[in-house]
């Protein structure tokens, strides 16, 4: 039975047997025996030169989960992980082969695997994707426009649109407007960035989930008839007490 579903970081340490573990999507089975497994691996510690089991490391992040989770399933339990595809889950949209000028398809694959078709992630279509993790490609909240068509950023624009798309969904679900007041690319970005940069980010605003409260005309009407009634008031007390002192003259 398996109780990993992860997917290998190939841009960490490229040319190690034992690949490190991408650390920003894990799916696993809850399961005490895998955990005191990894419990008794951890107190054990790095007894070897060379990482893990003296096998897995040392690399970016191998003393974390990106060492000890490729460890335990790659050389101690064999065949009870799945590595999915890192095109569509996970997507970060990294150049797959070693960093050429022109991403010269003729240069060395990172999965060090002569067999591998080095897929390209970031050709991939958008509607391909389940999931996509913004590191190479800026966080959506930056409101950068990704606007030159380059292998780069092509994708990354798509992602960023989509990423838009559902905070106006999530906007419109909670009553509000699905489009922002925003003008900076307002198609693009739905209305939410008001300019370049995070600084141009409009965050979604409290209260989370219920509609905006925004006093509708007729209650702004109704304070407007309540100020006036209360002036008017105000002027019949005044005229009241002018009479009562020409009175208190007369006597």
């Amino acid at each position: 039975m398996h109780s990993l579903l992860a997917i290998s970081d190939h841009l960490i340490a490229p040319e190690r047997p034992y690949k490190a573990v991408q650390g920003g999507f894990l799916v696993l089975r809850p399961d005490m025996a895998v955990y005191e497994e990894f419990v008794g691996i951890i107190k054990e510690g790095i007894q070897k030169p060379g990482g893990w089991g003296g096998l897995v490391g040392p690399f970016y992040g191998f003393m974390t989960i990106q060492g000890i989770i490729p460890y335990y399933y790659d050389v101690l339990h064999k065949n009870e992980a799945i590595e999915l595809n890192r095109c569509i889950y996970n997507q970060m949209m990294d150049n797959p082969r070693d960093n050429t000028a022109n991403d010269n398809p003729q240069a060395k694959c990172r999965t060090n695997n002569q067999k591998d078709e080095c897929e390209d992630c970031r050709t991939r279509p958008v509607e391909d994707i389940v999931s996509a993790h913004f590191t190479f490609c800026p966080k959506p909240w930056t409101c950068f426009p990704n606007d030159v068509d380059t292998i780069e950023l092509r994708l990354c624009r798509k992602l960023h649109h989509e990423w838009f798309r559902i905070r106006s969904k999530l906007e419109q679900s909670w009553g509000r407007n699905p489009v922002g007041t925003g003008t900076f690319q307002q198609e693009h970005f739905f209305g939410f960035c008001s300019d370049y940069g995070q600084a141009g980010y409009m965050n979604i605003e409290q209260p989370y989930g219920l509609p905006m409260m925004i006093p509708s005309t007729s209650e702004s009407t109704d304070e407007n008839d309540d100020d006036d009634e209360d002036a008017n008031h105000d002027e019949d007390s005044k005229g009241v007490v002018e009479k009562d002192d020409e009175n208190e003259e007369d006597e």
